[in-house]
């Protein structure tokens, strides 16, 4: 299962993420990671459209429809620091705000500092707000060098990389699929795609109430309001047409809405 973290197959990735694992710049011990560009395209609801015809439309400026655009784009990034680190975060504390968006119910910003245990903290950033100045990256500080996450590898100790792949990452994740499937060995990325994706919803849950989130209120504590949350309006709502649009323009309160 494959669902399209391409950095994992994109080679100058792939290089700094075997240097990292095998030491190259000792433990990680910070960072930062970031998206930040213009707004995205955006739909005005129709005379007479029903509810869910709108927000299907709409989707990217529906929280409940793409998880806000920390999920639905800067997720990326976040994957990239739970592979170099070796696994997600333990906690997220955040904020975020809405100052542009003409549409649905979504942030136009995220500012995230992300604790992954033993010293190791990495801000994550991402906004969506045209006139802006922009940038995708990550960037990572251990304990004997750093590193962007695509290259400039600055090490105490050189270690050499394999060949790998040097094709569109868009392209090189399927074909590692499909030869993994001939190969009598499927490659399976889901927990890898689910702990990215719940990184960026504990975030978003975070900044939406302005609370410290804990990685276990999310996957262990049943007692959690954060446990198996669902957004509405659900999958099912939507099978049965019992779709209610949220409100345009009105986002979350910190410290309100918790």
């Amino acid at each position: 299962m494959v669902a399209g973290t391409q950095r994992r197959h994109q080679a100058s990735y792939q290089r700094i993420q075997y240097a990292i694992e095998r030491g190259a710049i000792g433990d990680i011990a910070g960072g930062a990671i970031w998206w930040c560009g213009g707004a995205l395209w955006f739909q005005n609801k129709k005379p007479g459209e029903s509810d869910a015809d709108y927000m299907v439309r709409n989707w990217v400026s529906f929280a409940e429809m793409s998880g806000d655009h920390i999920v639905e784009q800067h997720v990326h990034n976040l994957d990239v620091a739970n592979w170099y680190i070796g696994h997600p975060p333990q906690t997220a504390l955040g904020f975020g705000g809405r100052a542009r968006r003409k549409t649905g119910d979504q942030f136009d910003f995220f500012s995230l500092d992300l604790d992954y245990g033993n010293g190791c903290r990495i801000h994550s950033m991402c906004r969506q707000i045209n006139g802006t100045d922009g940038g995708v990256r990550e960037f990572f500080r251990g304990t004997q060098g750093e590193t962007w996450g695509d290259g400039g590898l600055k090490a105490a100790q050189q270690i050499e990389a394999p060949k790998f792949p040097e094709n569109n990452p868009y392209v090189q994740e399927h074909v590692d699929l499909l030869n993994s499937i001939s190969a009598g060995k499927p490659l399976n990325e889901a927990r890898n795609v689910a702990e990215s994706t719940l990184t960026a919803i504990m975030g978003r849950i975070s900044a939406y109430t302005g609370k410290l989130v804990r990685w276990v209120d999310l996957v262990q504590n049943e007692n959690s309001p954060y446990y198996n949350l669902t957004l509405k309006p659900t999958a099912e709502d939507f099978e049965k047409g019992q779709v209610v649009a949220p409100p345009d323009d009105v986002a979350p309160v910190p410290g309100r809405d918790a």
